[in-house]
């Protein structure tokens, strides 16, 4: 059996001195006698390989912490989570997969999640083919109904992972679901950075839920919506400060974001339901090119302040001022000036915006 032996330093590393990951990987794979085995990056980077001999091999070395890798047997792939010692997979070719991994804690928790991921994603399919059948038969409130419950499953599925973290805080897939739950809202990274163990935080993924938190902290509900400067369509500057007074929609967008454009449909009938009650509705586009968004403007016909921010998606110093990772994202604004939501959208604004008025 051939070994293929590395040692190295990855990349993308802890953040502070973790110590040195050794890991070996065995493997007997029926149907796969001759060849090679890799262990690659997610970006399928070659980290080491050796020669399989009568289906078996080893992959060993030293990684500078555990993490997401991919193994390759011949034309065959999967990506895992490594962080056992020890570990081995003996399976048909034809079926190589990472649950035949064993002796990987964090890849068994992986698999765990992903089956109690499994009610939450089925729910989600079924609410997003009602909100495409209500989209095809121009059923605006149908359609805002069904995209509501897609945002209220994921606020469960939130608390699944919150609840994960809590049972696994010294695993990196923890601090891996971690940094995924928690990139856009400074109050769930919190949350879930301080159940992560001070090791997990030190991990790859809780570093950059940390980078998340800082960032986010400028823009997090309950503070003072930060200052920021946009043009309107005829390159007049659109500052935040000009805008107080109201309470504010401001609805981050681009002209290439289909999903953005079919939530305008939402927002103008809330435009139309709160625009004479000191509701005050701002579209800022993310996009690169000026013309590609007056087009898409003219084309949307939209009824309220648009306006466009400097540096497009990659550049966008207002995107960064607010943590924004995805879009369409909505920021709700009181009258004083204070953050009340962040990604709130259909339904849920709509109650958020009521709830305000009510105030």
């Amino acid at each position: 059996m051939k070994i293929g032996i590395i040692f190295i330093m990855l990349v993308c590393i802890g953040c502070s001195g973790a110590q040195q990951y050794s890991f070996s990987i065995q493997g007997n794979v029926e149907g796969a006698k001759y060849g090679k085995a890799f262990l690659l990056t997610p970006k399928e980077e070659v980290i080491c390989s050796t020669k399989i001999e009568g289906r078996g091999f080893e992959l060993k070395g030293i990684l500078k912490e555990p993490g997401q890798y991919v193994l390759r047997v011949n034309r065959r792939q999967f990506m895992f989570f490594m962080d056992g010692k020890s570990m081995r997979i003996e399976c048909p070719y034809r079926s190589f997969s990472s649950g035949y991994l064993q002796g990987s804690p964090a890849n068994d928790l992986s698999v765990e999640y992903g089956q109690l991921q499994e009610d939450y994603t089925a729910r989600r399919e079924r609410f997003l083919k009602e909100y495409k059948k209500a989209m095809d038969a121009g059923d605006q409130k149908a359609a805002d109904e069904a995209m509501t419950q897609v945002l209220l499953v994921g606020e469960e599925e939130f608390a699944l992972t919150r609840e994960f973290v809590r049972e696994h805080p010294d695993n990196i897939f923890s601090a891996y679901i971690s940094e995924k739950a928690g990139r856009e809202n400074y109050a769930k990274a919190k949350e879930l950075y301080g159940l992560l163990t001070p090791r997990a935080q030190q991990y790859s993924w809780g570093c950059l839920l940390k980078q998340h938190l800082d960032g986010l902290s400028a823009s997090a509900e309950g503070v003072m919506c930060p200052e920021f400067t946009v043009s309107d369509e005829e390159g007049n500057p659109v500052t935040m400060s000009s805008l107080k007074g109201d309470i504010l929609v401001l609805d981050f967008w681009a002209s290439w974001c289909g999903p953005c454009r079919q939530e305008m449909k939402s927002l103008r009938e809330q435009y139309k339901e709160f625009k004479d009650k000191g509701v005050r509705f701002v579209s800022i586009s993310l996009d690169a090119s000026s013309d590609k968004w007056k087009e898409a403007c003219e084309e949307e016909n939209i009824p309220w302040l648009s306006t466009l921010a400097d540096g497009g998606w990659d550049d966008s110093e207002v995107r960064e001022l607010f943590g924004i990772q995805s879009i369409p994202h909505i920021v709700l604004v009181g009258k004083d000036g204070r953050i009340v939501g962040k990604n709130v959208r259909r339904n849920i604004l709509r109650d958020k915006i009521i709830e305000l008025l009510n105030k």
